[in-house]
């Protein structure tokens, strides 16, 4: 026979008896022992009502009431953004489990509106039934959603450019690739379509789980750049084509057709090349020539102790090769370019550009610039050598081999913008502190006129101040942007300027990051060199 009554309306367990009358049980610990191995084990138990049971022999109906039945507890919490709501359970003592109705009730009481998973709902409900009483757990069960911001207008290439063509040459017949096969591959006709703009998209819209909605940032538009050569296309203002026969070359926002100029070799047969153009040389550029053009420059075979200079792009199959040289002794082989170059291999060589340089198998002893990146190899994990002279500026290295097992000496300098951005930091600076200096000179000068007797020579002067003072204002304001602008720049050098080396690091490297710098005397496997809190640091492959 039961020792206890459940009250399910009331949530209350009772004793049916006195332990005074029935004799049984007989202490409180007894009491609580039955009650713990009873089918009500997982109720709140009513200590003070038991105590009282074994102390006092006076009975009423609540005094026999020694546990209740707690029904479990939701609570939604919504974070700061409103982006995010997560709910927490507290699983029942005996009572009632959260239902779907009551969660979604829960829900709505909150706020929440939008965004919820109703799967995931389910399933952090369902965990009610596993999990024992009185246990605390919770997931988000409600996901805002952010504003996509809309796409920046975009260019789309419909043509090959010369570097293109000569960097991925078509096979012919039987598998071979004829090199020297240019011409009507690299040019364009009037009419023909060279690129095409994609408009700007507005985005689409977010929403809170409150319901509000979240406006999107429109994409950016920019107008295609019609330059020398180019129309757009009378059927469709978005399209560029061709409006002359020529090279086309590309630019960040359109392109232009270029005259093109078209050598076999370039020696003393044709002399010194100057050009307003593109040029390209099927065969080599010898001895003590040179090559300067505002287009594109592409040779095809080599080149010999010459100077290549390009405001357009400049790719040497072969490759560039220059005389042996004592250290203060100019090079017999320069390079030059405002965009990328791309070259085979290159030995006792200056090449410099404004944008990334690529070298296909190698270099020796040459002295490398760029503005970007530095690749010595092919692919996204290249495997080319990079033997002595020096690399005097870039943002990034990649490379297989560093150095030679000799200890051939090779110095690496990267991330060498950061004197110029500090030079400009410390410019701001100063300028700021002037700034602030006129600043107070204004401010004394105008509460001084402000005390004097009002006359309107007092009044004019007192407007002068205060156009100053705006003026001040809004050169403080722009400098203010310009020395955030210079330390967001040097924290996004400083955090991707690196030292890749895929394959082995030999002695005799010296590399310079910023201001900091590192000799390395011994041979090491694949592994990056990198700044960490303005230290060089290595980290390596596992």
């Amino acid at each position: 026979m039961s020792l206890f009554r459940y009250d399910k309306d009331m949530g209350a367990l009772y004793l049916l008896s006195h332990p005074s009358e029935s004799g049984f049980p007989a202490s409180a610990s007894q009491l609580v022992e039955l009650l713990e191995q009873s089918e009500y084990a997982d109720f709140d138990i009513v200590h003070a009502n038991i105590g009282k049971l074994f102390t006092s022999k006076d009975s009423d109906n609540e005094s026999l009431v020694i546990a209740m039945a707690i029904g479990a507890e939701i609570s939604i919490r919504v974070d700061d953004n409103n982006m995010i709501a997560e709910a927490t359970i507290v699983t029942a003592r005996g009572g009632n489990m959260i239902s779907m109705d009551a969660a979604e009730q829960a829900l709505k009481d909150a706020g929440v509106k939008h965004g919820i998973n109703k799967t995931v709902l389910e399933q952090f409900l369902a965990q009610q039934l596993e999990l024992p009483a009185g246990e605390v757990y919770k997931t988000i069960v409600a996901h805002g959603r952010r504003a996509k911001n809309g796409d920046d207008a975009k260019f789309v290439r419909l043509c090959m450019t010369a570097q293109d063509r000569v960097l991925s040459p078509q096979a012919k017949e039987g598998g071979k690739v004829d090199m020297r096969d240019l011409g009507a591959i690299i040019t364009v006709k009037p009419g023909a379509p060279l690129m095409k703009r994609i408009p700007p998209t507005k985005g689409e819209t977010g929403y809170t789980v409150f319901g509000d909605v979240l406006d999107p940032k429109p994409g950016r538009d920019f107008e295609m750049q019609v330059l020398e050569g180019t129309k757009l296309d009378e059927n469709d203002p978005n399209i560029l084509v061709a409006d002359s026969k020529g090279v086309p070359v590309a630019v960040p926002r359109g392109m232009r057709v270029d005259d093109v100029l078209c050598y076999q070799d370039v020696d003393v047969s044709t002399g010194h090349i100057e050009f307003d153009g593109s040029v390209i040389v099927s065969g080599d550029v010898r001895d003590g020539m040179r090559i300067k053009a505002s287009g594109d420059i592409t040779v095809i075979g080599f080149v010999e102790c010459a100077d290549i200079e390009s405001a357009g792009a400049v790719t040497i199959i072969q490759g560039a090769i220059g005389r042996k040289r004592a250290d203060n002794d100019e090079f017999s082989c320069s390079i030059k370019s405002a965009r990328t170059v791309s070259i085979g291999y290159a030995q006792y060589c200056l090449i410099e550009t404004q944008q990334d340089l690529f070298v296909e198998r190698q270099a020796l002893h040459c002295d490398l610039s760029a503005g970007r990146l530095i690749r010595i190899g092919k692919g996204e994990n290249p495997r080319g050598k990079l033997i002595g002279g020096n690399v005097l500026n870039a943002l990034r290295l990649e490379t297989g081999e560093l150095g030679a097992p000799s200890g051939t000496r090779t110095r690496i300098a990267i991330a060498q913008n950061w004197f110029e951005l500090k030079e400009k930091q410390k410019e701001f600076r100063t300028f700021e502190r002037r700034l602030t200096e006129k600043v107070l000179e204004v401010s004394k000068a105008k509460a001084k006129a402000t005390k004097s007797p009002q006359s309107s020579k007092r009044d004019e002067f007192l407007k002068k101040l205060e156009a100053s003072e705006k003026q001040l204002d809004m050169h403080y304001k722009r400098n203010q942007r310009n020395i955030k602008i210079i330390q967001q720049k040097l924290a996004r050098l400083l955090h991707t300027c690196r030292v890749k080396v895929n394959e082995l690091m030999h002695p005799g490297i010296e590399v310079v990051i910023a201001k900091d710098s590192k000799q390395f005397t011994r041979i090491y496997p694949p592994h990056s060199v990198m700044l960490d809190e303005g230290k060089i640091t290595q980290q390596f492959n596992l």
